[in-house]
């Protein structure tokens, strides 16, 4: 007594808990009750799972049950009349058995006429069991059916008369190992049919495929599946999408599914046809595509997920509707290598409500939805994101002003650094919805674990402090290194800085004058000051010009008016073939003179391949101590020579100068 009561109070818990306990009839099957609500009482009624228990063969069962399993069994035989008394059964799978015939009586009008209620019946279609025994007159009686699954058959062809008894069908699905062919007339008796799941066609070939859409376009079918489909070689090169998007041109699919097929033959590699007009959901996940470029036309959902389309991913508007908006909605390319995308991926998709970019490898927000203001989701889950840029925060701030965002950032490679310390503030007081795991990683790459985001900062900006002082010192500290650097630089090689600068400047800038032969326009260019001026005119020019026919250059006669003195001095030096210093205590005091003479000294480091063009002329007595050290350096060399003041050391004194400019 005591052990029935307690297996009632354990039955009791069960269904109070919903937990499956094993059947009383068969205690290899798990049994469930649930309440069913009728018009005036509460019935508790049994789902019944007996699938892969190694049946042979079918238990008796009470009318109560409301769901039914025989799936993966060893059941050969179904018996006559074997489910006439389950009166409430809903759910009826019996495929996936070793049925190799069904007799006469298995689904006559009688075992069928108490099925009233029956939504979904999946069976196996015996390779020598005639369809019409299978579908017959007796199945009208089954008034509640609307989903049949087939999962095991042998070249099941679908005629005008096949499902002619099913007349309130509406969901079919034919499993992979179920071989179909659908012929011409087959959708006279598909004329409620709203969903289609198809794996394996007989005739692989333009042909059969051809035919097969082009029934299903004549239905109202809204779903189609092909899965694990397109998988088989075939001598003959067609490429399925096309077919497709031909036949159901003008059809009412507004759902098509092309999943877990083969890349090859799938889609052309030149002329693409667009998606259908009438399909407003394109799921081509786990296809092992490589690229993708289609015009979606009307698509509002797009699944690309568990691909290979990695940095490839183009997502193409219909060029013969710009003026249109694109109306895509939904967007999931999860789960396809992905390290960067295109800035431009989504751009012009102003419709973009969700977009799924998880389990890739992206490590930033690159790419711009600065349009999609009525984005409400993005999924970045699984991704190697460290942090978000200042564009991205502002792009998703900018979004949320018009929509509620959210933003999943699970199981990425989250920073908490002083580098990251501005996207921890913004995830605080931004208005997006920001999910993300509470821990971090550091500078040195410790995973940090916390609960208060807004104490994790506090403690992130105490860390960053230090961190921020010696960054602002050592710049410091770099920045006076250059500057006194280029300093020294520019101080020692300020005259051939100065020169090259208006060397090139000049508008008669010519090729380095490497040789005598080169032919100039002067054969002296003369540099002096304002006290000098009586020297130069009285006794350069007479016994020079006048008397030797030396052409000589001197400033207030040859320098082109109107042009800047520096470039007029820089090119007479570069136009001459000597310079003559007249040297006084005044010529050193001249800022002018002195740039003359360092140009001249430029002039022959680095255009005369370092021949000394440079001639001085002592006017006056002057001591070394009072000489500039680059001049001084010019005497040692003899480079120069004093000017006599009586009559015989005179014709020397313009000898010597004639004979230096002729050199």
């Amino acid at each position: 007594m005591l052990k029935h009561l307690a297996i009632v109070v354990g039955i009791c818990q069960n269904v109070v808990l919903g937990i499956p306990f094993p059947c009383h009839f068969n205690e290899k099957c798990r049994c469930n009750s649930i309440p069913i609500h009728a018009k005036f009482v509460t019935e508790m009624m049994l789902e019944v799972d007996c699938s892969n228990t190694r049946l042979q063969d079918i238990p008796d069962l009470p009318s109560n049950v409301y769901t039914l399993s025989l799936k993966k069994n060893n059941i050969k035989v179904i018996n006559d009349y074997q489910f006439s008394l389950l009166r409430n059964l809903s759910e009826l799978d019996i495929s996936y058995n070793k049925i190799k015939r069904l007799n006469r009586f298995s689904f006559n009008e009688v075992a069928l006429s108490n099925l009233k209620l029956l939504e979904s019946l999946e069976i196996d279609i015996p390779q020598i069991t005639r369809l019409k025994v299978v579908f017959s007159k007796s199945f009208d009686s089954l008034v509640h059916l609307e989903t049949l699954k087939v999962g095991i058959c042998f070249l099941l062809e679908i005629k005008n008369d096949t499902f002619y008894h099913l007349v309130h069908l509406k969901k079919i699905y034919f499993d992979i190992l179920c071989e179909i062919s659908i012929l011409p007339g087959a959708h006279y008796s598909l004329q409620k049919l709203n969903r289609i799941e198809m794996h394996y066609f007989y005739m692989y070939d333009v042909l059969s495929i051809d035919d097969a859409i082009k029934e299903l376009s004549l239905t109202p079918v809204q779903t189609i599946i092909f899965r694990n489909t397109f998988l088989h070689g075939t001598k003959e090169n067609f490429n399925v999408w096309n077919i497709l998007a031909s036949a159901l041109n003008h059809s009412s699919v507004r759902h098509l599914q092309i999943t877990e097929n083969n890349p090859v033959g799938l889609f052309p590699v030149s002329r693409i046809d667009p998606v259908p007009p009438s399909i407003l959901t394109l799921n081509l996940s786990s296809n092992k595509l490589d690229q993708f470029a289609l015009e979606l036309t009307n698509v509002q959902k797009l699944i690309l997920r568990d691909n290979h389309l990695g940095d490839l991913l183009c997502l193409k508007i219909d060029n013969r509707h710009r003026g249109r908006n694109p109306k895509l909605e939904y967007v999931d390319i999860s789960e396809n290598n992905i390290y960067t995308l295109k800035p431009s991926i989504f751009q012009g998709q102003a419709e973009l409500r969700y977009i799924n970019l998880s389990h890739n490898h992206l490590q930033e927000v690159l790419f711009d939805l600065s349009r999609s203001n009525n984005l409400s989701l993005v999924d970045l889950s699984n991704n190697s994101i460290s942090a978000f840029d200042q564009n991205s925060m502002r792009m998703f701030d900018n979004i949320s002003l018009t929509s509620n965002l959210t933003i999943y950032l699970l199981n990425n490679s989250l920073q908490c650094t002083c580098k990251t310390l501005i996207f921890w503030k913004w995830v605080v007081v931004t208005r997006v919805k920001v999910f993300f795991d509470r821990r971090c990683a550091s500078e040195d790459g410790v995973v940090i674990r916390f609960v208060s985001t807004k104490k994790r900062i506090q403690e992130l900006e105490k860390e960053c402090i230090s961190y921020v002082s010696f960054i602002v010192i050592a710049s410091i500290v770099l920045v006076a290194t250059l500057i006194c650097i280029a300093v020294a630089v520019v101080h020692k090689y300020r005259w051939k800085l100065r020169y090259m600068f208006y060397l090139a400047k000049s508008k008669h800038h010519r090729h380095k004058a490497s040789i005598d032969s080169k032919h100039y326009v002067y054969d002296a260019f003369i540099s002096y000051c304002e006290h000098d001026n009586s020297f130069v005119i009285n006794d350069c020019i007479k016994n020079l010009e006048m008397e030797r026919n030396f052409k000589l250059c001197l400033h207030q006669r040859d320098f082109i008016p109107g042009e800047e003195i520096t470039t007029n001095i820089t090119n007479a030096i570069h136009e001459s073939r000597k310079t003559i210093c007249i040297i006084t205590k005044q010529f050193f005091d001249s800022y002018y003179c002195m740039f003359e003479f360092n140009m001249a000294r430029m002039e022959s480091i680095y255009s005369r391949d370092k021949r000394n063009i440079i001639f001085l002329i002592f006017l006056e007595q002057i001591i070394p101590q009072d000489m500039p050290l680059m001049l001084l350096e010019l005497v040692q060399k003899d480079s120069y020579i004093e000017f006599p003041y009586d009559e015989q050391g005179n014709v020397v004194f313009w000898e010597k100068i004639d004979e230096t400019l002729r050199q």
